[in-house]
């Protein structure tokens, strides 16, 4: 019979070589791996827990740290991998906390993310909840991620069904759209045709900065926009193609989502 598969991400400075954590998680039936998250985030390492995460075997996903080592830059980049899942539902994902603090603000999106604070018995609970992980909550808007330690982190986003984007300006707060194209949903394109295409868009949304892109072309049901970002975006959002009137159309935004 083969085992259910849990990753343990680690987050303190100095993981053990055997976590406890890793230990009570194998008690329960679980074929377990650790992995040192600060090593491995670096130079865009972890991105490559993607084809890891995507295996259904794996069905408990976990962050263990302190209250303090679950920073914006932690969640922004749990929340980009499980926009890159190509499976129906997420591993249940699950936050250890070994200490005191308040817990992590997770967007409503990432559905049912545990919480546990110092339990003994988390590594039971998951076993017996592990079968019940439903899909994620749906988006407001269609919007996935590529994710690739070559070529960087891309957002594909695009109307719901039945709608349809007329031109658009595309941008992230607290990142850098860095390059952006539109094509076929599900794939990074390659080359395209960009109508009018602005970059380089700046300005200020709610009192932090974003960056952004804009183009005529239209995006319906089999297309998408795909925005290259350097750094941790903090949110995504489409708004009406600006005028010749400046960008006061980042008011009027036709899509928005907190990432992190």
């Amino acid at each position: 019979m083969t085992l259910p598969k849990a990753l343990l991400c680690v987050l303190d400075e100095h993981p053990s070589a055997q976590p406890p954590e890793e230990a009570a998680l194998r008690a329960v039936g679980f074929a377990a791996a650790t992995v040192p998250w600060r090593q491995t985030s670096a130079q865009r390492g972890w991105m490559q827990l993607l084809p890891i995460l995507d295996d259904p075997a794996v069905q408990a996903w976990v962050f263990c740290g302190a209250s303090t080592d679950f920073t914006p830059a932690v969640l922004n980049r749990m929340a980009m991998l499980t926009l890159a899942l190509h499976r129906p539902s997420p591993p249940l994902t699950a936050c250890l906390l070994t200490g005191d603090g308040p817990e992590p603000e997770l967007p409503h999106w990432l559905g049912d993310v545990r919480v546990f604070r110092r339990d003994k018995n988390f590594a039971a609970r998951l076993m017996a909840a592990r079968l019940k992980s439903r899909p994620l909550p749906p988006r407001p808007f269609h919007l996935t991620a590529h994710l690739d330690p070559l070529i960087g982190q891309w957002l594909e986003a695009g109307p719901t069904e039945g709608a349809q984007w007329p031109g658009f300006m595309a941008g992230t707060l607290g990142a850098e759209v860095t390059a952006f194209g539109v094509g076929p949903r599900g794939i990074l394109p390659r080359k395209c045709t960009l109508e009018r295409p602005l970059r380089g868009i700046r300005g200020d949304w709610g009192g932090r900065e974003f960056s952004a892109c804009a183009t005529r072309n239209l995006i319906g049901a089999d297309n998408a926009c795909f925005l290259r970002v350097e750094g941790e975006p903090e949110a995504i959002f489409i708004a009406p193609y600006p005028e010749e009137d400046g960008l006061e159309t980042r008011n009027q935004s036709v899509a928005y989502l907190e990432l992190a």
